[in-house]
């Protein structure tokens, strides 16, 4: 017997704002549902849209996507993963079509979805490989965005390299994945029919000191930490130095209702 999520407490409830309560440690202090938040924002009014979710995990992203109004369908390479995802689609009465797929081999059709949308998934996969299928399955016009982690902070990447996996401090992930390096986006453009723009909407560094190590055991320095993130977001040229950046793809041409015969451009920007 189903025992549906209907309140904020329940351990399943996905919010709007992508809140999770079994994952709410790490959104929270990594600054994620600020920048789910601007990804949702970039995607539009979802409503009526068909939107793939892409290297979904255990779902809750998926949840949050379908309760804005898209039709969601979600893949990941974990079979596992993807067994908890339909149970938290069904805790919270959402219709999702999850899959067991590698993003390098997609089989949805040519140009299935109007959005696409992705956490931390991009620095996994082959980006060239995986950044064609996202551009194949996307509809002239569409749009994916995807949150993900960078490389271009030098005393993170030091931390990474020297502090991570030593001392106590936990290391996630494996050696096969790597923070995204600007060859990484130079490979995105190379490979998308279409613009690929880079935003940097909330910086996140210091807090990251929070994450792996006080683990929020001090109060006052979490706040000193958060601070410090926002006073270095107010600084235009620091705002690159983040951890956490958002990727946009839009697909060349435009939406097939609308689209003019013959128009088909090719852009590359970094905001």
């Amino acid at each position: 017997m189903t025992t549906y999520a209907d309140s904020r407490d329940h351990p399943d409830w996905i919010g709007v704002d992508g809140y999770f309560q079994q994952h709410d440690y790490w959104l929270s202090l990594c600054g994620l549902y600020s920048l789910y938040d601007f990804a949702c924002d970039r995607l539009g009014d979802l409503h009526g849209k068909r939107l793939l979710d892409c290297g979904c995990g255990k779902g809750h992203t998926s949840v949050m996507l379908a309760k804005r109004g898209a039709q969601v369908s979600a893949f990941d390479a974990s079979g596992p993963d993807l067994g908890v995802a339909g149970r938290l689609a069904e805790a919270n009465r959402q219709s999702v079509e999850f899959k067991t797929l590698f993003f390098e081999e997609l089989d949805y059709p040519d140009a299935s979805f109007d959005r696409a949308f992705g956490a931390c998934v991009l620095h996994h996969v082959d980006i060239p490989r995986a950044v064609k299928e996202l551009g194949r399955v996307l509809a002239p016009g569409g749009r994916a965005v995807f949150v993900e982690n960078s490389a271009r902070n030098p005393l993170l990447m030091l931390a990474r390299r020297r502090l991570v996996g030593r001392l106590g401090i936990p290391r996630y992930g494996d050696d096969h994945e790597h923070p995204l390096r600007r060859s990484d986006f130079d490979a995105m453009r190379a490979a998308f029919d279409g613009t690929v723009t880079v935003h940097f909407p909330d910086f996140v560094a210091f807090r990251l000191l929070d994450f792996y190590v006080l683990r929020r055991r001090v109060p006052l320095l979490s706040r000193l930490l958060r601070g410090a993130d926002r006073l270095c977001q107010r600084i235009p040229w620091v705002r690159e130095f983040s951890y956490f950046l958002v990727v946009q793809f839009d697909r060349a041409g435009a939406p097939a209702a609308s689209r003019p015969a013959e128009q088909h451009t090719r852009h590359v920007t970094d905001a």
